[in-house]
């Protein structure tokens, strides 16, 4: 009876001893993120030049221009994502980048929203990069503004050799599941690709709260490793560089927790800015990714 009663104030004092560290460590935490962010903006300052002497001639020529969603966001020749030339050797541009992740070198696409001139060249990518994953950071219209094309259809579509059905649509509080069946006319293949559509980021800014954006980049990576082992992701919102970059750098930070226990995000930073330019293109998306990964180790 003794034993019993001395075993269970142990267990309690336990208890109530962790619950004392945790609390302590979330305060640190805190109050490190608070007294850290001219630490932040001195990286993030460190981090604008990085890749920008590279060339960007195709995206610069007369013939693509109408192609770029913004005229300062354009993609670096050496890491364009490059389509088959279907008759003008210019049918080979869009504005999208090879992206390094945690898993390869070419684990995403950063693609800008399509526009009304580029969604063919979108689906055209989807196919002859064997796409089975995409994720879309933007609505199709913010604050008045048009930030992306509705590049999917409500029933079945044809873009040039790409047909495309929308299957099914699941609409929850913070994102969008979407299924298609896409077909290419000429050969007859059928593929099936799901579309992530998360719809509670504001433009210029990040979520408010950590552990939906958390939530839905596990939804996203278990469809990953389960569909696109060998085949890119793509990631897009308006100009494929803010959120995309955003959300491709928490994917690889949380990797670099859980199999490394380490944190880099400068140094996965600037690997992303020497394939795309502007990749987080914010301060406050940088100093918040911190955060929000200083949150997730807890």
């Amino acid at each position: 009876m003794i034993v019993g009663i001395v075993l269970g104030v142990i267990c309690f004092l336990f208890i109530i001893t962790l619950i004392l560290f945790f609390y302590s460590r979330r305060y640190r935490s805190l109050q490190k993120h608070k007294d850290s962010n001219c630490g932040f903006a001195e990286e993030y300052e460190e981090l604008k030049t990085v890749g920008t002497a590279q060339s960007k001639n195709t995206a610069l020529a007369i013939e693509n221009k109408p192609k770029n969603r913004y005229s300062n966001v354009l993609p670096y020749d050496a890491s364009r994502v490059k389509l088959s030339v279907c008759g003008s050797p210019f049918d080979d541009y869009i504005n999208a980048n090879y992206i390094p992740g945690y898993n390869s070198r070419k684990e995403f696409i950063a693609a800008q929203g399509p526009l009304p001139v580029t969604v063919n060249e979108f689906w055209r990518m989807v196919w002859e990069k064997n796409v089975y994953t995409i994720v879309m950071l933007t609505k199709c219209n913010e604050m008045g503004r048009v930030k992306c094309e509705k590049y999917w259809p409500s029933g079945t579509n044809h873009y040039q050799n790409i047909s495309v059905t929308t299957t099914s649509e699941i609409e929850l509080e913070s994102w969008t599941i979407r299924d298609f069946r896409i077909k290419n006319v000429k050969t007859a293949e059928t593929r099936y690709v799901r579309q992530f559509h998360f719809t509670a980021w504001p433009d210029h800014g990040v979520p408010q709260t950590t552990e939906v954006l958390i939530d839905f980049r596990h939804l996203v990576r278990e469809h990953m490793d389960q569909y696109s082992r060998h085949s890119p992701t793509v990631v897009h919102c308006s100009a494929g560089v803010g959120r995309t970059g955003t959300f491709i750098a928490i994917d690889h930070l949380i990797f670099q927790i859980e199999r490394d226990s380490m944190v880099d995000i400068y140094g996965i930073v600037n690997d992303m800015r020497m394939h795309r330019p502007l990749m987080v293109q914010t301060e406050v998306r940088y100093s918040g990714d911190q955060y929000k990964l200083s949150l997730y180790l807890l």
